[in-house]
């Protein structure tokens, strides 16, 4: 069955397969800004319209390029139809925008495989033609991307990928605690002993962290908000009923094991590993975070403060400025952990491909070095969906080993990403 689905781009400035000249120009065409218009075409099921937005999206993360927004564009333009070739009327298109190039991309689909056919013109009786193909289900991407490379005559920047670096054969002690589990919950969450457990592992193993998440969602949440409140022990756990559905525990929420804090030090790399054995099944993706924290300013008291000065937030809030203002000064110099804010995160991805252990290593951050805004670190296991059980021994964060000298931050990418002041330090 074939799907035919097209779209078309006025662009100021010239497809570098057209422009001729040598590298030096297209390179400086790469530089110039380029003005570029997407219009839509209608076809099946909206898969055109979905083609332009992609390319649309693509040109807009690209300093070369401004693009027009949709609405503008059929305003400008109407929306074109399948049976209508843009080339039946170029020069009036031309004259409207002001653009000297046009680009028409139509598309077929032959089984799991899309083939998309620019054309490219400077002139009503001149085109070109690229062919583009693809069998992934991200096809709209992939193609996309290959177009906006070719029109910006360079390759788009690529982020680091889990494996570009190879794991350290060696490393130096681990920064975390009990990352074996061989000391039980030391250095770990205390477990409740119906999502979590520390108990023995495989014989050549010894210790294991074991987490489910086939539970029914609701009693199982207010069992642990019955541990915080000190109405229930851990020691005699109520009995939950099984759950596998969407609105089970790992279909919401999940599960989090979170270690004690690690102090961190700024343009510092690190490398995080694990062994993971997923019950839930091939296609797991339990996660494990690290997460950056900073010492910031309080205006209230913590949760857990507040339980035990026998307060409600009604009644703190009653009291005189002055002694609400002494009890948060009081509290975060003996609690200054439960007042830490959260400003950086990472997580290495453990997707199972097996039915067996599996190790998993990553380094972070992925560019640079940690930033100076973090002071504490925290590892964060997660484990969602599919519901069900998961195993995880020796989750390990080193330093990593190769490391000499102190990293500068790479700030993001994105355009105007900024940090929020109150992810500074105090």
């Amino acid at each position: 069955m074939l799907r035919k689905l097209g779209c078309v781009v006025l662009a100021f400035g010239l497809w570098p397969g057209l422009a001729g000249g040598d590298e030096g120009e297209a390179a400086e065409a790469a530089e110039s800004v380029i003005r570029v218009i997407v219009l839509d075409f209608n076809g099946p099921d909206g898969l055109d319209r979905k083609l332009a937005d992609s390319l649309r999206l693509k040109l807009r993360r690209h300093d070369a390029f401004d693009v027009v927004d949709r609405i503008t564009t059929q305003q400008l333009t109407n929306a074109l139809y399948d049976s209508v070739a843009p080339w039946d009327e170029p020069q009036r298109l031309f004259e409207a925008t002001g653009a000297s190039v046009l680009l028409w991309a139509r598309a077929t689909r032959t089984g799991s495989t899309v083939t998309v056919v620019v054309k490219s013109t400077t002139a009503p009786n001149s085109t070109e033609s690229t062919t583009y193909t693809d069998d992934t289900e991200r096809w709209r991407a992939v193609i996309c991307r290959q177009i906006v490379e070719d029109l910006a005559g360079r390759a788009q920047w690529t982020p680091p990928q889990v494996g570009d670096e190879a794991e350290p054969e060696a490393f130096g002690r681990p920064l975390n605690v009990n990352g074996s589990f061989d000391d039980g919950q030391t250095g770990w969450d205390v477990a409740d002993n119906v999502a979590v457990f520390y108990e023995a592992g495989p014989d050549d193993r010894g210790k294991v962290l074991r987490v489910r998440t086939d539970l029914k969602r609701l009693p199982y949440l207010d069992y642990r908000r019955a541990l915080a409140q000190g109405d229930a022990d851990r020691a005699n756990p109520p009995t939950i009923e099984a759950d596998t559905s969407y609105e089970s525990l790992g279909g919401l929420e999940g599960v989090h094991v979170r270690s004690t804090w690690i102090k961190a030090a700024s343009g510092r790399r690190y490398w995080l590993t694990a062994d993971v054995k997923s019950i839930a099944g091939k296609g797991a993706i339990p996660r494990i975070f690290v997460k950056g924290f900073l010492d910031a300013p309080a205006d209230g008291l913590h949760e857990l403060s507040l339980r035990e000065r026998d307060l409600t937030p009604e009644t703190f809030a009653a009291l005189p400025e002055d002694d609400r203002t002494k009890l948060i000064k009081a509290d975060t110099a003996a609690h200054p952990e439960r007042y830490r804010r959260e400003c950086y995160r990472w997580y290495l991805a453990c997707r199972s491909q097996t039915d067996d252990w599996e190790h998993f290593a990553a380094p972070f951050p992925p560019r640079g070095g940690l930033p100076d805004n973090v002071q504490w670190l925290r590892i964060d296991i997660f484990c969602y969906w599919p519901p069900g059980q998961t195993l995880l021994d020796n989750v390990h964060l080193y330093a990593d080993p190769r490391q000499t000298d102190p990293l500068p931050e790479q700030p993001p990418r994105t355009p105007g990403v900024r940090r929020h002041p109150t992810t500074q330090a105090r």
